[in-house]
């Protein structure tokens, strides 16, 4: 039988909610998830929206979606200048591993 939850987040499960933070960050978040995380979240840690919640659990910056936005739109033009592929999901699981990189885990 074959484990239903990738390695990855069986270890770290806020990776899932990282990563849809910042495909939210730039826009390639369908709507319907997006209410889905809003319910689990809220549930989860309080508060009515969970973009700011995720956010204040993270203790980010106010600014950090739209940081993200602009970084997205930049390592697309890098990509597109070094003639690499860069897709959404990749972006995201990269922003998600160097947030927790950086609060030490």
């Amino acid at each position: 039988m074959e484990d239903s939850i990738p390695d990855r987040y069986e270890h770290n499960p806020m990776l899932v909610l990282v990563e849809n933070f910042v495909l939210d960050a730039i826009g390639r978040l369908d709507s319907e998830q997006a209410a889905r995380l809003n319910d689990i979240v809220n549930r989860t840690f309080g508060g009515t929206d969970w973009r700011t919640t995720l956010r204040h659990q993270l203790a980010l910056p106010a600014d950090t979606q739209t940081t993200l936005n602009t970084l997205w739109r930049r390592r697309q033009e890098e990509a597109e200048l070094k003639q690499e592929d860069l897709t959404v999901e990749d972006f995201a699981r990269q922003m998600a591993d160097e947030l927790f990189r950086d609060m030490g885990q």
